[in-house]
């Protein structure tokens, strides 16, 4: 379990992103990431799928589709939301902290010392658009291994403080929460030419039902009275008040304490059974106001997801106090008395990332000899998350971004900013190539990071492909 637990954070924290798009904060093709993960009412084709599925119809192409080649759909992107690289090497290099650095530090957790990171992969996405009165149809399997971990406040004051007599700190701000899950879509999108009025036009709709499979599950829950507190004659008392409840598939042959059958080794592999199943759904609306404006409207992932394949509860609820942190009995003792305990449970039903999402759009012709060339698209993005489920937020995310076509050949300049979330403020670049039936995208959603990388909290790169005829 102890193994199965590491690897399992390791892969939540270093994370690897390709394609797939769900939640409020997970946009993460490259195209939509250039343009600060503005994606609501300037996704069309396959990467509208996650988004808004009425968009499948917003493209010139009857097919689309996204493959490993040329190029997989890739983005690399770990972080953090309150410390950066020249505050670690400022704080932690073992010098005496004045006043006003103490309080500096202290006041980086004001937001919460969130570590977050996701993967993701398509294995396949594919979307043919009929005849109009038909209407478009998409196809796709996508995995995600998304998760997070806040690291509580009180570690700043430990790290400047250590433990004075009569000092108490509280741990109980600590949060972990990651998955592993797989979702197959069916996507169907179609313009309704029926209903038009003088105000707006080009109406579509678009509704995605996805089967999800989940591999991987863990959550802390409960976090209550976890604290150490330094008493008078150095005498230190210790709380724990915890439980992570996990999840997971039968290939990864994990053992709990509770378990009495011999232990095998992991054997994951693309097509590994589930540790939970569930049923997700999308449902999207796109209209052209004035003539001018595309204006997108979503509801995604409505849904959950049930675990009920080596389904534990691991807690521990114990008080131990101590006055010898130097004596080994003691020292043994503690360690013996904090051991967690694991137990088996039933199994439990989480919530997909629900996300509501607004945006608006507008591209700019100045191909009728202006001195201004090419189409510039310029858009506002919305994204309200419900629940925080790994990749969402309930706090909003505001994003502003805009896309410059010139001429086929010609590079596509895209740049954009998106505000709130888990993360605040980020600046995208990207760069896109459309030879025809292939296009190729290359983005990063943290500009700053190279132009003052020990300054970045954030680090994103990606890249994908996409063909269409």
């Amino acid at each position: 379990m102890k193994t199965t637990a590491i690897l399992f954070l390791i892969s939540i924290v270093l994370s690897v992103n390709a394609f797939a798009q769900y939640g409020s904060e997970a946009v993460t093709d490259a195209r939509s990431m250039g343009m600060g993960k503005t994606a609501n009412a300037t996704s069309q084709g396959v990467y509208s799928l996650g988004i808004n599925p009425a968009r499948l119809v917003k493209t010139e192409e009857r097919i689309d589709f996204v493959t490993a080649l040329p190029l997989p759909h890739v983005s690399v992107s770990a972080g953090t939301n309150f410390i950066t690289i020249n505050d670690i090497n400022y704080y932690f290099d073992g010098k005496t902290y004045s006043d006003n650095d103490k309080r500096n530090l202290n006041s980086l957790f004001n937001n919460g010392g969130l570590i977050n990171g996701d993967c993701s992969f398509t294995l396949l996405s594919f979307a043919i658009r009929l005849k109009p009165s038909i209407g478009a149809f998409a196809f796709s399997i996508n995995d995600v291994v998304d998760g997070n971990f806040t690291v509580p406040r009180a570690v700043s004051s430990v790290l400047l403080n250590g433990n004075p007599e009569n000092s108490s700190y509280s741990f109980d701000d600590t949060k972990l929460r990651g998955w592993w899950i797989r979702n197959y879509s069916l996507s169907y999108a179609k313009k309704i030419d029926e209903v038009k009025t003088s105000v707006f036009d080009k109406l579509s709709a678009g509704i995605s039902i996805k089967y999800y499979q989940g591999f991987a599950y863990a959550k802390s829950e409960n976090l209550n009275g976890n604290s150490i507190r330094t008493g008078t004659d150095n005498v230190i008392s210790l709380n724990t008040n915890y439980s992570v409840k996990t999840a997971f598939s039968d290939n990864f042959h994990v053992k709990y304490a509770f378990d009495t059958t011999a232990k095998k080794d992991a054997e994951v592999s693309p097509f590994s059974s589930p540790a939970g199943t569930g049923f997700g759904i999308d449902l999207g609306f796109n209209v052209t106001v004035c003539k001018e404006y595309d204006v997108a409207l979503a509801i995604t992932d409505i849904g959950g997801i049930t675990w009920n394949k080596n389904t534990a509860l691991t807690y521990s609820d114990m008080q131990y106090s101590l006055n010898d942190i130097f004596n080994k009995d003691q020292r043994d003792s503690l360690k013996n008395k904090f051991k967690s305990v694991s137990k088996p449970v039933e199994s439990f039903s989480t919530g997909l990332p629900t996300t509501l999402r607004f945006g608006i759009a507008r591209t700019f012709d100045f191909n009728d000899g202006g001195s201004f060339p090419g189409k510039l698209l310029v858009a506002l993005d919305i994204n309200q998350g419900f629940n925080d489920e790994p990749g969402n937020s309930t706090k909003t995310r505001v994003s502003f971004g805009g896309e410059w076509i010139t001429a086929r050949g010609v590079p596509i300049l895209r740049t954009g900013f998106s505000f709130g979330g888990l993360y605040g403020f980020h600046w995208g670049l990207g760069l896109g190539i459309d030879t025809g039936p292939l296009e190729f995208n290359f983005a990063t959603f943290d500009l700053q990071s190279f132009l003052k990388p020990n300054s970045a909290k954030y680090i994103s790169v990606a890249l994908d492909s996409r063909w269409k005829f």
